[in-house]
């Protein structure tokens, strides 16, 4: 499974390893992903979920990587900006999209009736809302993953290092220090 991620990737994010430890999570996650590759999505949406999904669970290693891979995907430098900034999106529509994940994650589901009508409105589906969930499942595992064990960051991510400011965070590092 790890040689198929460094054939599509060049090299295997620490991500990956880390997840090899435990067989049926490496081969879920890698499923969760393909999966998720799959939906209706662009590149530019696709990292867009993943990027504000990683914010809202405060996982630096994965708001990096996945920096880095919009970039690599050409995502618009000014999407890509505004979601890490937590600025609003020119784009309307990738603004609702990201309003909407961010929601998601941070309600835990338990979304307002407005912001799921916001969503639609602005021209998503029902089967895309189940696509952001999707997004939000493979982003979970990973910042959870990373947040618990502290997943390293690779050498290909640290141009994009972001790292949240909050007291939580000040103390897990003293702590780790």
């Amino acid at each position: 499974m790890l040689a198929g991620i460094r054939t599509t990737l060049g090299f295997v994010p620490n991500v990956f390893g880390a997840a090899a430890e435990s067989t049926p999570a490496l081969q879920a996650f890698m499923a969760l992903n393909g999966r998720f590759a799959e939906s209706s999505f662009d590149a530019t949406g696709r990292e867009l979920i993943q990027i504000a999904a990683s914010m809202e669970n405060q996982c630096g290693y994965c708001v990096a990587g996945h920096t880095a891979f919009a970039r690599m995907q050409a995502v618009p430098s000014e999407v890509i900006d505004a979601v890490r900034n937590n600025h609003p999106i020119d784009d309307h529509k990738l603004e609702a999209l990201n309003r909407f994940t961010r929601a998601v994650v941070r309600e835990r589901g338990m979304i307002r009736e407005q912001d799921l009508k916001r969503f639609l409105d602005a021209g998503y589906s029902r089967a895309q809302v189940l696509e952001v969930i999707l997004g939000v499942c493979v982003k979970t595992f990973s910042n959870l993953a990373s947040n618990v064990i502290g997943i390293p960051l690779d050498d290909a991510f640290v141009g994009h290092a972001w790292s949240p400011e909050t007291p939580h965070t000040r103390q897990r590092v003293r702590a780790v220090n």
